[in-house]
């Protein structure tokens, strides 16, 4: 009997050790989610109810892209006509993602949540928006990506511009 006793407190011991190996391992899986076993970016969208609105009194479905670049530099002072449907040419070896994969649209006064696989090279994401009339440089957004792990954007788009919800 002695011997079954200790027999079951080693396997007790051995149990409560990989358990405690494996924790680390289990807890890094939850924090960041995967496609395709690449890192996710989640975008949290919320549409105003009058996105889109060009100005006037009724508003419409706004279409988006997320890019993924390696630098978001040459954004800078652009015009969306100059990117939009041109981010290959415009981008460049910069541009890591193919925009029509990500092409989506919202509808003003709702709220979706988006995930995409996130590429490896990727410094920033992009969201880019097909606004019908905006004001200055607010019908994109920027982030930085830290690290290597996945990310999680939550938006705003409104009338003419796309900001960052806090």
């Amino acid at each position: 009997m002695p011997r079954s006793r200790t027999t079951a407190r080693r396997y007790r011991h051995v149990l409560a050790a990989l358990l405690l190996a494996a924790a680390p391992l289990v807890a890094s899986c939850a924090k960041v989610p995967l496609i395709g076993g690449k890192p996710a970016i989640t975008l949290d969208l919320t549409a105003g109810p009058m996105c889109n609105s060009c100005g006037k009194s009724e508003p419409h479905s706004l279409w988006f892209h997320v890019l993924q670049v390696a630098d978001a530099s040459a954004l800078s002072g652009a015009k969306p006509e100059q990117v939009w449907d041109h981010e290959a040419k415009f981008l460049g070896p910069a541009l890591l993602n193919d925009p029509k994969t990500t092409e989506n649209v919202i509808d003003p006064g709702t709220q979706k949540t988006f995930t995409f696989a996130r590429e490896a090279k990727a410094k920033f994401i992009v969201f880019e928006a097909n606004f019908c009339q905006t004001k200055g440089a607010c019908w994109y957004y920027v982030r930085p990506l830290k690290g290597s792990g996945g990310a999680k954007l939550d938006l705003f788009v409104d009338n003419f511009c796309v900001s960052e919800r806090h």
